[in-house]
């Protein structure tokens, strides 16, 4: 059962189920989509997108994505697209990382690439020098993290300064 579903069960139109729903960002990531930058809303049978998407390529698959989704009948589209520069063969990023990496982007903006055994106590402890610092991270990622102890290898994570 999905998330929609569970909305159409809210409105009386099914029966509860004891299944976990799935967000919207985590079907995107699973169909290979980057969903940060995103945020979704809900109305009835329908969901809007809006923030920014990292490459304007990705705006039709993310919309064919959460249409697919069961008790969807529409999607509305308010999505900006970044402006990145071209990528250069040598700059590809691994899928996923073995090892833990920090970036900094044009804008000053460092990101961590989530691994195994990663949590936001032990992130904030090597970005900050403390881990009570950790929700400052989550409070900076809401659009990718639900919940500040369900963070996944593989996810890109804003570092925000104190």
């Amino acid at each position: 059962m999905g998330l929609f579903d569970s909305i159409k069960n809210s409105f009386g139109k099914g029966a509860p189920s004891a299944d976990v729903t799935t967000a919207p960002s985590q079907v995107l990531r699973e169909a290979g989509l980057d969903p940060s930058g995103l945020k979704f809303g809900f109305g009835n049978q329908s969901i809007t997108v809006s923030g920014e998407m990292g490459a304007e390529a990705d705006r039709q698959k993310i919309l064919d994505v959460l249409a697919a989704l069961p008790g969807i009948e529409s999607v509305e589209d308010q999505m900006t697209a970044a402006v990145e520069p071209a990528p250069k063969a040598a700059d590809a990023e691994p899928e996923a990382p073995a090892e833990p990496t920090e970036n900094v982007g044009a804008a000053g903006a460092r990101t961590y690439t989530v691994v195994s055994g990663d949590t936001l106590w032990k992130i904030s402890g090597q970005m900050y020098g403390e881990g009570s610092h950790y929700m400052k991270i989550f409070e900076a990622n809401t659009d990718v993290l639900e919940h500040p102890d369900r963070i996944f290898p593989g996810q890109v994570l804003r570092i925000p300064d104190l």
